[in-house]
């Protein structure tokens, strides 16, 4: 079920209040929550990305497949083998998502991660379609929470 943009400020705010709005993190937690994504984003994994002491960091890349932004992911950001929790969109070139090229992505995310990745709090995704015909190529977002403390 998508939530509401003002569902979600809610949510944040009080689960995390001294998020600033105009961050990065804030404006992607909102798209990935309200944003319209093909794959259910249920507020249960909202609330369980913000519990705690966390800091957090968005990585966009943008390669010639979702496998390939996978593998970019883990070879150039190794600190995400270090998440508490990960939440990621996939968005491809105009036209129809791509689900069998995004399920190649998924089962090479779980065979990269996969000592790491079952303990993540919570382990989302979702896919959004691309109505820009200047957006060209595979597009993975990662935004990830890491242990502050």
């Amino acid at each position: 079920m998508i939530m509401k943009a003002t569902e979600v400020q809610e949510l944040i705010k009080k689960h995390s209040p001294f998020m600033e709005e105009d961050s990065q993190i804030f404006k992607e937690l909102l798209f990935y929550f309200s944003g319209g994504g093909k794959v259910d984003t249920p507020k249960e994994d909202l609330i369980a990305f913000l519990q705690g002491k966390r800091l957090y960091r968005v990585i966009h890349l943008y390669e010639k497949s979702f496998k390939d932004c996978v593998y970019k992911l883990v070879d150039e950001f190794p600190e995400v083998m270090d998440v508490l929790g990960m939440l990621r969109y996939y968005k491809g070139p105009m036209g129809p998502i791509e689900w069998a090229k995004i399920e190649v992505a998924e089962v090479a995310m779980g065979n990269e991660l996969t000592l790491y990745g079952y303990g993540w709090k919570p382990d989302g995704w979702t896919a959004f379609e691309n109505y820009d015909p200047s957006e060209e190529g595979y597009h993975l977002t990662a935004i990830l929470a890491f242990d502050f403390t």
